[in-house]
């Protein structure tokens, strides 16, 4: 595969489960909306971040499976995640969270960190099972 091809693949890639991830995000900050107990806002967020993880853990291992370049994959967990991010904030400054939002810059800090992180994670993991299984599959 071409490195073109490769950016193009990792860029669709990207696209594809950011916009996933954008979904659950917006869903939880509706659910956030209509409830006002600290305890269900805190378990929200955890259940938030968690499918995050997966999510672009999923990314990670799909980008490095399809490229074959684990650096790809944090790429495209940092793009994925700034998507997320921006469409997120613009979110917030047109339904404000219960209790007000949290800093900008820590929020995209924070999900910056939980995209790139586990996407480059699994997608040096996918690497090393593919290359300790013989090689590239075929396709």
């Amino acid at each position: 595969m071409s490195l073109n091809s490769a950016l193009l693949s990792m860029l669709r890639s990207a696209i594809l489960i950011g916009g996933l991830v954008i979904v659950a995000d917006l869903a939880t900050l509706a659910l956030q909306q209509r409830t006002t107990a600290q305890e269900v806002l805190d378990e929200f967020n955890a259940a938030n971040t968690v499918m995050n993880v997966v999510l672009f853990s999923i990314l990670g291992a799909m980008v490095a499976r399809q490229t074959g370049l684990f650096y790809l994959s944090a790429l495209a967990g940092l793009l994925a995640s700034v998507l997320d991010a921006v469409v997120v904030i613009a979110a917030w400054t047109m339904a404000p969270q219960p209790g007000g939002n949290p800093p900008v810059d820590a929020y995209l800090l924070q999900n910056v960190a939980f995209g790139v992180i586990p996407a480059a994670v699994s997608g040096f993991v996918a690497t090393l099972v593919e290359r300790a299984a013989g090689g590239p599959r075929s396709r």
